[in-house]
């Protein structure tokens, strides 16, 4: 039982939030643009997708998304923060970021596509201790033309 309740209070600390996203409008063979916004809960920081040391896990976005490939993905610049518990500066993101993903999409678009799917994984922590590594599904909605 008690372990029942930890597990649900750990499962409440979502402390980055992949935003909501308006419809992206894709059309066969042409490539996408695909902004996330991704809130991270205020007193913690993620690591960017560079961290500063190697035992940090680093934040990264995939999709899983049929027919479509990943061209680029660009994170935002990192803030480079010295906490009390690292001698050495750290390269993290906090309040909230922007990703932008560039797809490019199939010659044909698969008949009832509606939205794209894809992970976010972060490490998080705030300024005594670091949180175990999460992933986070999300979905963009798509309109196709």
């Amino acid at each position: 039982m008690i372990a029942a309740a930890a597990s649900a209070q750990f499962k409440a600390l979502e402390v980055a939030s992949v935003l909501p996203s308006a419809p992206v409008a894709v059309e066969a063979g042409k490539a996408v643009t695909v902004p996330l916004s991704i809130r991270i809960r205020r007193g913690y920081h993620i690591n960017s997708e560079t961290p500063a040391e190697s035992y940090l896990i680093p934040t990264k976005l995939t999709w899983d998304a049929p027919g479509f490939k990943t061209a680029a993905i660009k994170y935002p610049q990192a803030e480079i923060v010295i906490y009390d518990f690292s001698g050495k500066p750290l390269s993290v993101y906090s309040g909230t970021i922007q990703i932008t993903s560039t797809l490019t999409t199939p010659a044909e678009i698969p008949a009832g596509l509606t939205e794209l799917s894809g992970k976010f994984r972060y490490q998080a922590c705030n300024d005594k201790a670091c949180l175990p590594p999460r992933t986070t599904e999300f979905k963009v909605p798509v309109v196709a033309k």
